[in-house]
């Protein structure tokens, strides 16, 4: 499966500039990397599939493992890897493991991932193991004008260091499993990827949706929405009275917590994610439970529309979008709960049981499909915003730079934050400096601003109990 030209004059034909990187032979990409001096996340590689339509090449970040669950949805549930010995039989030119990413070389279909097109340089191996090509991103692109795009692949960082964490299932009685050993189960991954229809947006959601593409709405026409909700009402009226604002003057009502304090983005965004929120029932108890959703939800939002203040204006987010994206960031939970139950309830337990473990290590590895993922596609249903949807699908990624990075770093950066005060599902509680630095903040600044947050805990415990019954 192989042209009688070389790569270089396929390269050359399609009027593509490379230069060739020469090295010490090496095995691994991970070698690969180290003797040419190149970051590991700006070298590309392929995966070759089966398919029912035939064979397939996946072409995705070297740092990425393949997210089989989104390649079934897209592709058909039958979609396997291509054995490696049928691999050597056809691709005769190359090493099994080490197929060029040049799917118009081999005359193959081809799958993108999405990450690939946010490389400003890639380098890949070609036929040989003592040598890179590195292009720019843009004459890489050019070969895939017609390739199929998605997102096919997770950042391999979500599963590091698995071999050095016990995984206890709750039905075990303290027998250890090491998680590496324990793979999804075939019922449980044929329920997750079968999952097509995704629940309506909430009536309520979807009115103020429509509002907020109405240039002529005002703060009479959101609060009448509002109050037709009086809980719902009151959660905005107790946040714009909340110490956090220090507004001195009255407020009772939604039109007064608009004008007066929030802002109608402000309150129209904050009123839209809770009426979201509240149409999916799933238990308060436990880890990911309802009680701590909505606990770290207001608490996250809260925080990440604080810190839009000190970011720089060249990156700063939309105070009001920063709420959002940051009070649906872990949506995907509340989904689970309501489509996946069985599946969730087991996450759910599994997690209380091993709370030294990143949560995504342990859905990834239970269920084969993560909250983030399956949020994403219900984002997606409902048309939300593309920051919210970027921020739901990368905000456990700290190597993420497309689109509406800002809103991811912040959201990653407050999940930090607060799961050195216990809360949240962040893998670690260390800030990365990346994050800091792509958000022009300093630490001490940031604890500063959320320790004057924090002093008013007991409001925003309240709030989220609130949205809990």
């Amino acid at each position: 499966m192989k042209s009688s030209d070389t790569i270089e004059t396929y390269l050359e034909q399609q009027g593509v500039s490379y230069e060739i990187i020469l090295h010490q032979p090496a095995s691994t990409l991970e070698e690969v990397a180290k003797a040419a001096n190149v970051d590991l996340p700006q070298i590309v590689r392929s995966t070759i599939l089966n398919t029912d339509a035939g064979m397939l090449m996946l072409v995705l970040p070297a740092n990425h493992l393949v997210d089989f669950s989104e390649l079934k949805y897209r592709f058909g549930d039958s979609l396997e890897l291509t054995p490696v010995d049928e691999v050597a039989g056809l691709f005769t030119d190359c090493h099994a493991k080490g197929i060029p990413p040049l799917a118009g070389y081999y005359g193959l279909p081809v799958a993108v991932d999405k990450k690939v097109a946010e490389m400003d340089e890639i380098y890949f191996q070609a036929d040989m193991q003592d040598s890179l090509l590195h292009m720019s991103g843009d004459d890489f692109r050019r070969l895939y004008t017609d390739a199929q795009w998605g997102n096919f692949s997770q950042p391999s960082s979500l599963l590091a260091s698995e071999e050095g964490y016990e995984f206890i299932l709750p039905e075990d009685e303290g027998e250890g499993h090491t998680i590496s050993d324990l793979l999804p189960s075939d019922d449980i991954k044929k329920r997750i990827e079968k999952v097509r229809q995704m629940p309506a947006m909430p009536e309520m959601a979807n009115q103020l949706l429509l509002l907020k593409n109405n240039p002529n709405s005002d703060a009479d026409d959101l609060a009448q929405i509002v109050a037709l909700d009086p809980s719902l009402s009151a959660q905005v009226v107790h946040y714009a009275r909340s110490a956090f604002y220090g507004y001195r003057g009255e407020i009772n009502s939604v039109k007064d917590a608009t004008v007066r304090v929030l802002g109608f983005d402000m309150v129209m965004n904050m009123a839209m994610g809770l009426a979201m929120g509240k149409s999916f029932h799933i238990p308060a108890d436990g880890p990911l439970g309802l009680s701590a959703f909505w606990r770290h939800a207001i608490f996250s939002a809260t925080i990440s529309q604080a810190l839009c203040a000190l970011i720089p204006k060249s990156v700063r987010p939309k105070p009001d979008l920063a709420y959002l994206a940051a009070l649906l960031h872990n949506f995907g939970y509340l989904l689970m709960g309501h489509l996946l139950q069985p599946e969730f309830f087991l996450l759910n337990k599994t997690v209380e049981a091993n709370p030294d473990v990143p949560v995504t290590l342990i859905e990834k590895r239970l269920l084969g499909v993560g909250h983030t993922q399956i949020g994403t596609w219900l984002m997606n249903a409902w048309d939300m915003p593309e920051e919210v949807v970027v921020t739901m699908a990368e905000h456990h990624n700290e190597c993420y730079q497309g689109d509406h990075a800002n809103y991811v770093n912040l959201v990653l950066l407050v999940d930090c934050l607060l799961k050195t005060r216990g809360l949240g599902d962040a893998a670690y509680p260390e800030v990365p400096a990346s994050t800091l630095n792509a958000l022009g903040l300093d630490l001490e600044k940031v604890d500063t601003l959320v320790k004057h947050i924090l002093k008013d805990r007991a409001g925003l415990d309240a709030i989220a109990r609130q949205l809990v019954t």
